[in-house]
């Protein structure tokens, strides 16, 4: 009977709430700026990247709220070479390394930005190839499914005398 009293007090004098909100994790230092107007706010962006100033470029303003974030080259994960010693080499990342804006949409699992340079064949052929092969196989389908039965041939059953009743059953419910 004591340990409900004991949580009710609890969360009355809100303990449970504050202790909970201690271990709470900022990322406003994370979060990108706004966009920099002068050259002091883009040195100060720069260094809040770790990146030199000469290479330093933020995206355009052009309302898609990037602010400050640098604007880095489309190089998606699998085009990174796989012998580089990475420290995350799951990922094919450094530590501390910053992420494109768009790394969420180029992981392994997911697309690549470059995958042109690196296919075998160019886009019109593999799409061609696709309709070559389903209109290919379907039309094997149907060719066959008209010049080839399915289905064994079958005639009638025959019995040994016409006309006469093979069943047991009255027809007077029929």
């Amino acid at each position: 009977m004591a340990l409900p009293r004991v949580i009710n007090g609890m969360l009355r004098t809100k303990a449970i709430y504050s202790v909970s909100s201690r271990s709470v994790v900022s990322h406003e230092p994370w979060k990108p700026g706004p966009y920099p107007k002068t050259e002091a706010e883009r040195l100060a962006a720069a260094k809040k990247y770790g990146l030199l100033p000469e290479e330093y470029a933020p995206h355009p303003d052009d309302g898609l709220g990037f602010g400050d974030y640098p604007k880095l080259p489309d190089i998606g994960q699998d085009s990174k070479s796989e012998y580089y010693p990475w420290d995350c080499p799951e990922h094919n990342r450094n530590f501390g390394e910053i992420l494109h804006v768009h790394a969420d949409m180029w992981g392994s699992d997911k697309g690549d930005p470059n995958y042109r340079e690196k296919a075998r064949f160019p886009d019109w052929q593999r799409v061609s190839s696709l309709f070559a092969a389903v209109f290919g196989i379907s039309g094997l389908m149907l060719s066959g499914d008209y010049l080839c039965k399915r289905y064994r041939p079958f005639m009638p059953k025959q019995w040994p005398q016409e006309n006469v009743k093979y069943y047991t059953y009255s027809d007077k419910y029929f």
